[in-house]
């Protein structure tokens, strides 16, 4: 999904301005990644880019639609092709792994006989298993993280956010989700990730390779490009 945003600004009810007339935007099929300190709105912008959080003025358009002036079954249509990766995102407790990601392929309209071999490979992949019959309880935190992250990305949504996808994952961990989202954008999925986890990056930059990723920082209400095509975000 192709994203716009011009003279974005966002004010919270305490006041609190974290995006101040921000421009930002990103072709289809595009991986962004935002790096900023905490607390400098990339969860927000996010949010915002999720249809979660309407600007407080300025433009956003993302797949040529007005999000936030969409009717109630526009936006649920929209949404089948959006996926989330935040931190407030929580498993169903009653649910085994795998019922919690054939949830979301359910949900999202993107069921099939298949799902099941699928969903058992990724969860090889990113070392869990065997722990598809497992319930959240009985997972550790970061393994909680990783199936949330799964969940998002098994329905290979055409956009996927991702909010500080790394907290609270071990570094092999990290490495195995990176590689995935990298995996999911070079199939045509655009991805717009954020972090303050700046001693990831290094070892973000030598795995992603010749992916073409748009690395922006957000600080005083602004964005500002880095620079373009993995080299560098220094």
């Amino acid at each position: 999904m192709m994203i716009q945003a011009f003279h974005l600004t966002k004010v919270h009810s305490s006041g609190v301005k974290v995006l101040d007339d921000a421009y930002f935007s990103a072709e289809e099929g595009s991986f962004v990644a935002i790096i900023g300190e905490s607390r400098t709105g990339k969860s927000t912008l996010l949010k915002m880019l999720g249809g979660e959080e309407k600007p407080t003025s300025g433009v956003l358009r993302v797949d040529h639609l007005d999000i936030y002036n969409l009717k109630s079954a526009e936006k649920h249509k929209w949404l089948c092709d959006v996926g989330m990766i935040f931190p407030d995102l929580k498993l169903f407790p009653d649910k085994t792994v795998q019922e919690n990601i054939e949830f979301i392929l359910q949900v999202k309209g993107a069921a099939n006989e298949d799902q099941g071999e699928a969903i058992a490979k990724l969860l090889s992949r990113a070392g869990l298993g065997s722990k598809a019959q497992s319930k959240p309880k009985d997972l550790s935190s970061g393994e909680q993280r990783m199936v949330l992250a799964l969940r998002a990305m098994i329905f290979r949504p055409r956009l996927l956010l991702a909010d500080d996808p790394f907290q609270g994952l071990d570094e092999k961990a990290a490495s195995v989700l990176f590689k995935f989202l990298l995996e999911l954008n070079k199939a045509g999925s655009t991805v717009v990730l954020s972090t303050q986890q700046m001693s990831f990056w290094g070892e973000a930059k030598r795995m992603a390779g010749e992916a073409s990723i748009l690395w922006v920082k957000l600080e005083h209400g602004k964005i500002h490009p880095l620079e373009e095509k993995t080299g560098s975000a220094e």
